[in-house]
């Protein structure tokens, strides 16, 4: 009999706690049913997912936004807190923090292409709170922190999509060096004043994005740009055959030409193409940043090229041609300090001395030589143009243009229309005539220096 007894308390106990286990089942099934998480129609925005990774057959596809939508709930906080998960990322912890999830991945792995040109480890911490318990389709408010850099963020939870509104407040530029410093090199030496404030918005997946950026006082100094102020320096030149090759530049070699002796058409044509707030902008400009910003958002994974020319001139002495965000954020801080230590003259005729236009073809005196047979001071105002034109891809416009002696002249037309500075009458008679080219070389100068080298 008490055999008997113990045994039906026991079948009483396992009914219970397996009722408890289908009661709460059968909870987190109508939370998931209600947040949307099965919602896999045309359309929606879905994902792939295996809860146990020896069983990968038992995966199943479900709703982006409504597993988000589960996973604030109260039942998915619940669920997640002390939990943690590997992802491609890094590690994933969860916790419950006063109604918030708090998401910390320490380090994060971002490998993208359009940030950097290698992967970064960073620390990140995501918190996210539902704006209204009561309702699983209210907005969610959300604070993405890495070592004391903040944005805030709100994020609409759409069945086929997330919608982002972010703001990042007025900021040290110098944080920001700092929590990137491992892919800036010159984050150990530059010293930084300023702040940086920038708002915007984000569609998920489509990566539809806008956004406007301010930056308040910049003043950048220690990165040793003094140096260029006048005598020779090093710049890298990339041959037809793609290798680039190391040669000295400056006052006296044969790739240079005083500022005053480049004549008129040139540099006005220069500026016309690639910078026609030159003179008024203070080494960047904050409309190129914003239009760049949405790029590397919005576009395949590439970055937006330079911007001003003294962002230009950084990127072809200091930071290189990789083209990333990164690469952008080293060129503003060479921008700002040049600003101050050479002048708008002074960067100007590094520019025109140094620029690609074109294998093996650095600097206006070289190019001008190759392309038209004569001086830069000599070229007519449509040569100018079209060599301002050029600027844009000079590896194809050689390619296609002057090794075939057709140019194509709608872009040096555009530049044209441009130029400040030229009369009227004189661009118009410009635009009306046809450019010649002069007979193209067998190989390119610095093959040709090689090859003549003992």
């Amino acid at each position: 009999m008490k055999r008997k007894r113990i045994v039906s308390a026991l079948l009483y106990c396992c009914l219970g706690l397996g009722l408890g286990a289908l009661i709460g089942a059968a909870a987190i099934v109508t939370a998931a049913a209600t947040a949307g998480v099965f919602n896999t129609q045309a359309g929606a925005w879905t994902m792939r997912v295996t809860p146990f990774a020896r069983f990968p057959a038992l995966g199943m596809t479900v709703n982006v936004s409504g597993t988000l939508r589960l996973a604030l709930s109260p039942v998915g906080q619940r669920l997640l807190d002390g939990g943690t998960r590997t992802t491609p990322i890094g590690q994933l912890t969860f916790r419950r923090h006063d109604r918030t999830l708090v998401v910390v991945c320490s380090p994060c792995r971002l490998d993208d292409s359009r940030l950097s040109a290698r992967a970064l480890s960073i620390p990140l911490e995501l918190r996210l709170r539902p704006q209204d318990d009561g309702d699983l389709n209210a907005p969610i408010a959300g604070v993405l922190n890495s070592q004391g850099l903040t944005a805030d963020f709100a994020a609409t939870l759409l069945p086929d999509r997330v919608d982002l509104r972010w703001s990042l407040p007025a900021t040290e530029v110098a944080t920001l060096v700092r929590v990137l410093a491992a892919a800036i090199p010159e984050a150990n030496t530059a010293q930084i004043k300023g702040t940086l404030a920038a708002t915007g918005t984000l569609s998920l997946p489509s990566m539809r994005a806008a956004s406007t950026v301010q930056l308040g006082q910049l003043e950048v100094s220690g990165l040793g740009t003094e140096r260029l102020a006048d005598g020779m320096f090093e710049q890298v030149c990339t041959d037809r055959d793609g290798t680039p090759k190391r040669i000295i530049n400056g006052p006296g070699s044969r790739f240079w030409t005083p500022l005053e002796a480049l004549g008129d058409r040139l540099p006005a044509a220069v500026l016309a193409a690639e910078d026609q707030r030159f003179h008024s902008h203070p080494g960047y400009d904050t409309e190129e940043i914003t239009a760049a910003l949405t790029q590397f958002s919005a576009g395949p994974r590439t970055v937006r090229g330079a911007s001003t020319l003294t962002q230009q001139l950084a990127r072809s002495l200091y930071t290189g041609g990789e083209r990333s965000m990164l690469r952008k954020l080293r060129e503003l801080l060479y921008a700002v300090e040049m600003e101050r230590t050479l002048g708008k003259p002074r960067i100007l005729e590094l520019y025109l001395n140094t620029v690609d236009w074109g294998p093996g073809l650095c600097g206006a005196r070289v190019a001008a030589r190759a392309y038209f047979g004569k001086a830069p001071a000599k070229l007519s105002t449509l040569e100018a143009a079209w060599l301002a034109a050029s600027l844009r891809q000079p590896q194809r416009a050689y390619e296609r243009e002057f090794l075939t002696g057709r140019a194509d002249l709608e872009r040096t037309q555009a530049v044209l229309a441009q130029m400040r500075g030229v009369p009227s009458g004189e661009r118009a008679q410009s635009a009306r005539q046809s450019l010649v080219f002069a007979r193209a070389p067998r190989q390119t100068p610095i093959a040709a220096s090689a090859k003549a080298a003992p």
